[in-house]
């Protein structure tokens, strides 16, 4: 299995787990901040199977239907992730405020607080085992997945709050934490979902990253100068292309290895680059692109 695979196999266990064991807390207290991070944790379920189907897809090689690659199929299912988080974050406010009005009653145990912190213990160390194998295998689903358990520990500490206050005679304070979590899970999908958005309507890299490109380009022997650099991502990978003048004295056959050395210059250097296109030029060459698209 491939490790992207099986770390998110990973995360459906732990996430088919977590549900079962809060969704029996929450009919037994009538908690609605554990009824909220169970409802989350359902949510988690349904996001890290949409993960697993993401990364399946990614990791097809380029064909002829898609010739840059299926690396976008992995942004897609972390934005379909953050919009269920979004989604259930305005259900808690909803049924928040309904409580506060028509009234409610919570009734927690010893049992039921030690159990609330156990998967809070839990969800921190699934958080960082997911995140930390993200970012090693570059994986956009695998680092969203994380998140879900990352605003679930958060939301753990409202929810710990919350029973931990209804415990002790202050049953508003579960309401208080159900709409913190909320809160939470608004704000990750968010800054997560825009960040994937970003990626799927090809928004450009850094300006840094390109201005590093373009130097890593010039300092190319046979490069007069780089212009009409453009890029765009594809799951963790970046494509670009770009135009290099040379000498108007310069052999077609030159110009064609010029423009494979500047390839390989920049793929050197950034090895999170897929594929980049080189456009050879004479130097008096117009620079029409730069004027629509300046870097």
């Amino acid at each position: 299995m491939h490790p992207k695979l099986r770390v998110a196999a990973t995360s459906i266990a732990a996430n088919a787990g977590l549900v079962t064991t809060e969704v029996a807390v929450a009919w037994t207290t009538g908690s609605l901040s554990v009824l909220a991070d169970a409802f989350h944790s359902g949510v988690d379920l349904t996001g890290s199977f949409v993960a697993l189907a993401g990364i399946q897809m990614a990791l097809r090689a380029a064909d002829a239907r898609y010739a840059y690659g299926y690396g976008r199929y992995e942004n897609a299912a972390a934005l379909i992730q953050f919009v269920l988080i979004a989604i259930i974050g305005i259900v808690v406010i909803q049924e928040a405020v309904r409580r506060y009005l028509f009234g409610f009653q919570v009734h927690v145990t010893p049992l039921a607080l030690g159990v609330v912190l156990a998967t809070f213990v839990f969800d921190v160390a699934l958080f960082r085992y997911i995140a930390r194998r993200g970012q090693a295998l570059r994986s956009s689903a695998l680092e969203a997945d994380s998140y879900h358990f990352g605003t679930d520990a958060v939301g753990k500490v409202g929810v710990l709050v919350g029973v931990g206050a209804a415990y002790l005679g202050a049953p508003i304070m579960d309401l208080v934490g159900a709409v913190a979590i909320a809160t939470a899970f608004l704000v990750a999908a968010f800054l997560m979902g825009r960040k994937n958005l970003q990626v799927l309507v090809d928004a450009s890299p850094p300006k840094d990253f390109l201005g590093a490109v373009q130097e890593a380009a010039r300092r190319v022997g046979g490069v007069v100068e780089v212009h009409s650099l453009r890029g765009r991502s594809s799951g963790h990978q970046v494509l670009l292309d770009l135009a290099v003048h040379v000498s108007s004295g310069t052999s077609l056959e030159a110009a064609h290895e010029i423009a494979h050395a500047v390839e390989a210059a920049i793929k050197e250097r950034f090895p999170g680059i897929a594929e980049v296109v080189v456009h050879a030029e004479p130097m008096h060459h117009e620079r029409r692109l730069d004027e629509t698209h300046p870097t």
